[in-house]
């Protein structure tokens, strides 16, 4: 049985599409099959965080009806598969987001989970990935805009009968300014199921065109992601420790020496 989970924010830079690619592809690494779908239509990105170049066939031609879903899944060199989407204005015409869960159901049975990086804000498109989808995974930033329209992606999902998996509190800084996990908690009524700090690392990679898991696979946030993918997967995995971590590099230098 396919699993289609969408990861949402209900506003823009809070890195929901960062959190959506690092997660697909801790679950290829895990050796789930899973598709990397980008639903952003108005302003797609994923495609730049993966180095994904000019695919002939995207999402848009998809919901055109010029191209089969099929035809617009392309092979990631990691081996993860990505349906990107058209970053041409002239895609933004004609493209009906309300074919979006026809256009997955066709996708059912192919694959053990889609991840849908859903688009910013709460417009139609939004709320069509957010219909589509089992799952929703809430993405949003310690501060009162950011975690006041997640709330409201929430309700939307809610009013379909979506299930709200949690929420990932993203960019932290750890300011007296932010809210607190209890603060964010009490807010949206779901639990905070990941904190991943701020992390210029984050920025090298997407340089780097890569995600963060494979792009520096021992950062902290990096496992963090990972445990939350094993987590929504239902894999039993557990980061290494600090000290185990620092051991091996302590003896991958000692090579070196």
């Amino acid at each position: 049985m396919t699993r289609i989970i969408t990861v949402a924010s209900g506003k823009g830079g809070v890195g929901k599409t960062t959190i959506a690619t690092n997660l697909a592809a801790s679950m290829h690494d895990f050796g789930v099959r899973v598709l990397l779908m980008d639903t952003n239509l108005t302003t797609p990105n994923m495609g730049f965080h993966l180095g994904v170049p000019l695919h002939p066939k995207t999402i848009h031609d998809v919901l055109r009806g010029e191209a089969k879903i099929h035809e617009a899944i392309f092979i990631h060199s990691t081996g993860l598969h990505v349906v990107p989407a058209g970053i041409s204005i002239s895609d933004l015409k004609t493209t009906d987001p309300s074919k979006l869960s026809r256009v997955v159901l066709d996708l059912v049975g192919d694959y053990e989970t889609i991840i849908m990086d859903g688009s910013a804000g709460l417009g139609k498109e939004s709320i069509a990935s957010l219909e589509a989808a089992d799952d929703v995974l809430i993405v949003t930033n310690p501060n009162i805009p950011a975690v006041t329209d997640a709330l409201k992606a929430i309700k939307i999902s809610e009013e379909f009968g979506t299930n709200v998996l949690g929420v990932v509190l993203n960019r932290v800084t750890n300011k007296k300014s932010e809210l607190s996990v209890e603060d964010v908690e009490s807010l949206l009524g779901y639990p905070v199921v990941s904190v991943i700090r701020e992390n210029p690392l984050f920025h090298d990679s997407l340089a780097a065109k890569t995600p963060l898991v494979y792009y520096a696979p021992s950062d902290p946030e990096a496992l963090k992601i990972k445990k939350l993918a094993a987590d929504i997967v239902g894999i039993n995995w557990e980061p290494p420790s600090y000290a185990q971590r620092q051991g091996f590099l302590s003896k991958l230098l000692n090579l070196f020496r």
